[in-house]
C-alpha cells in the first residue's frame, strides 16, 4: 500500500474498465500465474470475488482497495476542524472577558464592608458618598451606580451611596410617657430611631412596677417639644419595690466603735441610724445597744439603729429654782447671768434660760448657758448733778440694756449751776412703767465757776470762751 499513489489509482481504474468484458475469472487467474514461481512449492489459494461495494484488484503482487466515501469523510473532517476552531475561539474570548470584567452584585441594604470586600476581590474601585436616611441603618448601602448583573471592567470605579443613619438634628416631639407603659415607650423609641433616648428601669417603693416615674433630659434648656434625635434623655420606669433575701448575719457590736459599725453597714448596704446617748458606764464612742440582736438575719436596705455612748451627761437644771448666786456657780456648766426689767415678775424671778431644763449635755468642755432673771419694775434714779454728756450711757446701762424703754428729753434753763449740769427732773427716785420718758432740765449758765479751767482743753491749750446764750435766743429742744 505504501507504493500506491494517485497516478496508480487512476491507471488502475482504467484497466478495470477494459477488463470488464473479459470476465471476472480471467482477471483473477492472471495474477496467479505471474505470482507462481516454478521452483517454489507454495501454492496461493484462489480467492473468491468480494461481495462488498468496493473494488479490489491485484496489481504487481499488491491488493488495492478503493473507498468511494473518501471525499465525504474528508469534507466532514474539515467541517469538524472549522467548528472546533470556532468554539475554541469563542471559549477563549469568553474566558478573557470574564478575566477582565466582574459581575456587579446587589449591594442594597448590605454593609459597606461587604461592598469593599467584593471590590478588593474583583479589583474594582469604589467611590462612596454618605447621606442621612431613616430607611437604612448606618453604614448600609442605599443605592449603586450599576445595577445587579451588569459587568464592570476591572480597574474601573462604581459609585455607592451609604447611609449615615437618621438625621441627628431632626426634631422629634416627645409624647406624654406618663400615659405609656414601658413596652410602648420602647416601641416608640425604635420607630423614631431615637438612640439617645434610653429607657431605664429602677426600683421604687412608691411607684407600681412598670409605671412611669420621670423623664430626664440632660440639657435643662431643652423641653419635650424641641427634643432632637441627638439630645441625651432617659425615661424612668419602676421595677417595683426591691426585695432582698435576709442573708446578712448581724454581729455583736457591744465592744465595737462607732466607726466599725458604720463601716459594716456601708459594706452590707444597711440603712444604719446612729444615735448618741449618754452613759455613765460605757466608754465614749462605744456601742450601748443595737435594734437588731446579734446573729439575726437581715437583708440589704433593711433599717437598723445603733446607740453610741457620748459619755456622762450633765442635766440642765431649772434655774427658776436657784438663786442668782447659785446659778452662777452651777457645777459642770458655764453660766452667764443677765437681768431684765419685768413689769409682771418680781425681782429675782427666772425670766428665761438658753437651754431647756432637763436637757442632757455631754462633752469634754463645760457647756455654756445664759440665764436671765427679773429685776422687777423699772426704778427711775436721781440724776441731778450729773453732767449732760453722761446721760446717754447711764440710761442705756440702767434701763435700755435691761429691756425697759426709759428715755429722756432735755430742757435748758437758767441756773446757778455750771452749764451742762442736770439741775432738776420731772420725776426721779420712783417706779415707772416699762415705756417712760422723763424731762431733764440742764443748766445753761456759762458764767458759773467750774472746777476746771474752761479756757484750757485736754492738752492744756487755751480756747476762746463761748458766749452765753439767753433764753430768748435758744428755743427748747428735745434730745434723746
Amino acid at each position: 500500500m505504501s507504493k500506491f499513489n494517485k497516478e496508480k489509482y487512476d491507471s488502475t481504474l482504467g484497466e478495470q474498465d477494459e477488463d470488464k468484458s473479459k470476465g471476472t475469472q480471467d482477471s483473477i487467474e492472471e495474477p496467479k500465474e505471474s505470482l507462481v514461481d516454478d521452483k517454489e512449492e507454495e501454492v496461493i489459494p484462489e480467492e473468491k470475488p468480494s461481495t462488498s461495494t468496493g473494488r479490489r484488484r491485484s496489481v504487481v503482487g499488491e491488493e488495492v482497495e478503493i473507498d468511494p466515501t473518501y471525499q465525504k469523510k474528508k469534507r466532514r473532517k474539515l467541517f469538524v476542524i472549522i467548528i472546533g476552531s470556532t468554539l475554541a475561539f469563542i471559549l477563549m474570548f469568553i474566558t478573557y472577558y470574564n478575566v477582565v470584567h466582574a459581575e456587579v452584585e446587589d449591594f442594597t441594604d448590605k454593609p459597606v464592608s461587604d461592598a469593599r470586600a467584593w471590590a478588593n476581590t474583583n479589583d474594582v474601585e469604589i467611590e462612596l458618598t454618605e447621606e442621612y436616611s431613616s430607611d437604612f441603618e448606618a453604614n448600609r448601602i442605599i443605592s449603586q451606580s450599576l445595577d445587579e448583573g451588569k459587568n464592570v471592567r476591572k480597574g474601573k470605579t462604581i459609585t455607592l451611596v451609604s447611609s449615615l443613619g437618621p438625621d441627628p438634628e431632626a426634631v422629634i416631639p416627645l409624647p406624654d410617657f406618663s400615659e405609656m407603659n414601658q413596652s410602648d415607650t420602647e416601641v416608640w423609641i425604635e420607630e423614631q430611631q431615637a438612640e439617645n433616648l434610653k429607657v431605664v428601669s429602677e426600683y421604687s417603693d412608691k411607684v407600681e412596677s412598670g409605671s412611669f416615674i420621670k423623664l430626664v433630659i440632660k440639657d435643662s434648656e431643652i423641653d419635650e417639644a424641641t427634643y432632637r434625635r441627638k439630645d441625651s434623655a432617659a425615661v424612668y420606669y419602676s421595677k417595683g419595690e426591691e426585695v432582698f433575701e435576709k442573708n446578712i448575719s448581724v454581729p455583736d457590736f457591744s465592744a465595737s466603735t462607732k466607726e466599725e459599725v458604720q463601716q459594716w453597714a456601708d459594706t452590707n448596704e444597711i440603712a444604719l441610724t446612729l444615735e448618741d446617748k449618754d452613759s455613765n458606764t460605757i466608754e465614749v464612742g462605744k456601742v450601748i445597744s443595737q435594734s437588731v440582736k446579734a446573729e439575726e438575719k437581715i437583708a440589704k436596705k433593711d433599717k437598723m439603729t445603733v446607740e453610741v455612748s457620748v459619755g456622762k451627761a450633765i442635766v440642765v437644771p431649772n434655774f427658776g429654782e436657784l438663786a442668782m448666786d447659785e446659778a452662777a456657780s452651777y457645777p459642770g456648766l458655764t453660766v452667764t447671768i443677765k437681768q431684765k426689767f419685768q413689769s409682771k415678775l418680781s425681782y429675782g424671778r427666772l425670766v428665761s434660760q438658753s437651754i431647756e431644763a432637763g436637757t442632757k449635755l455631754t462633752g469634754d468642755e463645760a457647756p455654756a448657758i445664759t440665764v436671765t432673771y427679773s429685776e422687777g419694775r423699772p426704778f427711775l434714779a436721781d440724776y441731778r448733778g450729773v453732767l449732760e454728756g453722761d446721760l446717754p450711757k447711764l440710761f442705756y446701762e440702767d434701763y435700755q440694756s435691761k429691756g425697759a424703754e426709759i428715755d429722756y428729753i432735755v430742757k435748758y434753763v437758767d441756773s446757778a449751776e455750771v452749764k451742762g449740769t442736770v439741775v432738776s427732773m420731772s420725776k426721779f427716785n420712783a417706779f415707772v412703767s416699762m415705756d417712760y420718758t422723763v424731762e431733764v432740765r440742764i443748766s445753761n449758765n456759762a458764767s458759773a465757776a467750774s472746777t476746771s479751767n474752761p479756757m484750757e482743753d485736754d492738752e492744756g491749750e487755751f480756747e476762746q470762751p463761748i458766749e452765753p446764750v439767753t433764753d430768748e435766743e435758744m428755743p427748747e429742744e428735745v434730745v434723746k
